[in-house]
C-alpha cells in the first residue's frame, strides 16, 4: 500500500482485516513512520487469555476511580471500552532485524539496506484469517519537500521499489480531499513503475465525504492525473469507496461502493491463486531479457579489437549504442519490447574499460532459450493450471460470503 499521509492505509488495512493489528495507529497528522509486515500468526487462545487480563485490570482501575468519585450509580458500561490500539489487538510485533533472520518470513535480502532502513521496518503478526492467505506491506505515508529527501535516513525510493517488484498487487491510496500528486508521491510511482505496470491498481477513499458533483470532478481529475503520471492509453484500474468500519457520510452511492470493495476483495482473494501463473510469466520474461542481454553484449564484444584501437571502438559503440541495439534486434529477430533502454544500458556499460570481457555470442546457449520457451514452460503452465484448479475449490466458501451483503449495514466483504 503506497500513498501520500493520512490517506487511509492503515485504516484501509483495519476495515479488510476486521479486526486492530499490533503497532495500528491511526490519526490526521503523518502516524506511520514506518514500514510495516501483517502477516499471520499468533495464538488466539493466548491473546484471548491476555485480553481478558487487561480488561480485569481495566475494570478494577475504573472502578477504584469509581469509587473515589462517588458515581457507581451513574455509571457507563461503554466507558470501560479500552481506546489504546495495541491493547486491543491481538499478535505481536518483530523489529526489522529479527525479520530478515526469520527463515519462514521472505524478508533475507533487505537486509542490503543496512540498520538505517530495518530500524524503520517492523512485522505485525495478527490471528486475521485473510492473513492466513495474504501478506500486506503498509508503508510509510510520502512526504513533500526536503522532509521526503533529508529526513528519512534510508532510500525510500529503493524500498518501496523493492517491495513492489516483489509483490503480486500494488495499491495506490488517493484522498478525495487531497487529490494533488506531489511531485515526491510521482517519483516514487516513476521508481515502481518498471515492469510493474500491470500489478498497479488505484483506491480513491474517503469518497463518501464528497457530494455527488465532487465525487464526478475528483474521479475524473485522478483518472486524468493517473493517465499523465503513466502515459499510456490504458487507464489504470481505480477501486472507488469508503474504506473504514464506520457508518457512510453520504449514502447517495453506497451500491456502488460496495460493488467496488467487493471486487477489490475478489481481487485479493485471487491472487493466491494466481501466484503460479505470475511467477511463470516472470520467468518467461527473465529468459526474454537474458537472451537479449547475451546478443547485445556478445556483439559489442565482437566490435572491440584485441589490442589496440580499444578506446576509440568504445567510444565508438557507447556514442552509437542505439543504431548498434536495432541491428542486434533485427538480426536476432528481437521484439522490440524486449530490448533495454538505450541510455540506461550506455550508462552501465560505461563502468567497463574493455568490452572484450564480455561473453562471445552462443547460438546453442540462444537455442536452449528458445526451447524453454517453446517446449518447457508449456509444461510447467500445466502444471500451475492443476494447482489453480485445486486451489479455487478451496476458495469457493470464502466467496459465497460476497453475496451475503446486507443493505442497510457494512460488512467486511470475505
Amino acid at each position: 500500500l503506497i500513498g501520500q499521509y493520512s490517506t487511509g492505509k492503515t485504516t484501509f488495512l483495519n476495515h479488510l482485516l476486521g479486526e486492530d493489528f499490533p503497532g495500528m495507529h491511526i490519526g490526521p497528522e503523518p502516524t506511520t513512520d514506518k514500514f510495516m509486515a501483517l502477516y499471520h500468526g499468533g495464538d488466539d487462545n493466548k491473546n484471548n487469555s491476555d485480553d481478558k487480563l487487561v480488561n480485569s485490570a481495566f475494570h478494577k482501575s475504573s472502578k477504584s476511580n469509581n469509587i473515589d468519585n462517588n458515581n457507581n450509580d451513574n455509571d457507563d458500561p461503554s466507558s470501560h471500552s479500552i481506546t489504546t490500539d495495541d491493547i486491543r489487538s491481538s499478535g505481536r510485533l518483530v523489529k526489522g532485524n529479527t525479520l530478515t533472520v526469520s527463515p519462514n518470513l521472505p524478508f533475507s535480502s533487505l537486509s542490503q539496506f543496512g540498520s538505517a532502513f530495518l530500524n524503520h521496518f517492523v512485522g505485525s503478526s495478527c490471528s486475521s484469517s485473510l492473513l492466513k492467505r495474504l501478506t500486506f506491506i503498509d508503508s510509510p505515508g510520502v512526504l513533500s519537500g526536503q522532509k521526503q529527501r533529508i529526513n528519512r535516513t534510508y532510500d525510500f525510493g529503493k524500498v518501496t521499489k523493492w517491495f513492489a517488484d516483489r509483490s503480486d498487487l500494488i495499491l495506490l491510496l488517493f484522498d478525495a480531499h487531497k487529490l494533488d500528486i506531489s511531485d515526491e508521491f510521482q517519483n516514487v510511482i516513476d521508481t515502481i513503475r518498471l515492469y510493474n505496470d500491470d500489478k498497479i491498481r488505484c483506491v480513491l477513499n474517503k469518497a463518501d465525504c464528497v457530494t455527488r458533483e465532487q465525487l464526478v470532478r475528483v474521479y475524473g481529475s485522478l483518472m486524468w492525473s493517473m493517465g499523465k503520471i503513466f502515459d499510456t492509453p490504458e487507464v489504470v484500474r481505480v477501486y472507488t469507496g469508503s474504506y473504514w468500519n464506520g457508518a457512510l457520510t453520504n449514502d447517495d452511492f453506497q451500491h456502488m461502493f460496495e460493488k467496488d470493495e467487493k471486487l477489490l476483495v475478489r481481487e485479493l482473494l485471487d491472487l493466491p491463486r494466481c501466484s503460479a501463473e505470475r511467477k511463470i510469466n516472470l520467468v518467461v520474461h527473465r529468459i526474454r531479457l537474458v537472451k537479449v542481454h547475451v546478443c547485445i553484449l556478445g556483439t559489442l564484444r565482437g566490435m572491440t579489437p584485441y589490442w589496440f584501437g580499444k578506446e576509440k571502438s568504445r567510444e565508438y559503440i557507447l556514442d552509437n549504442l542505439a543504431s548498434i541495439m536495432n541491428d542486434v534486434r533485427i538480426k536476432f529477430d528481437l521484439s522490440k519490447g524486449d530490448m533495454p533502454d538505450p541510455e540506461t544500458l550506455a550508462q552501465r556499460l560505461e563502468k567497463f574499460p574493455d568490452f572484450r570481457v564480455f561473453p562471445s555470442i552462443d547460438r546453442g546457449l540462444i537455442s536452449r532459450f528458445d526451447m524453454l520457451i517453446e517446449k518447457d514452460i508449456p509444461g510447467i503452465v500445466s502444471d500451475a493450471d492443476t494447482i489453480a484448479s485445486e486451489a479455487r475449490s478451496g476458495r469457493k466458501s470464502m466467496i459465497d460470503n460476497l453475496n451475503q451483503v446486507g443493505s442497510n449495514k457494512r460488512r467486511k466483504f470475505w
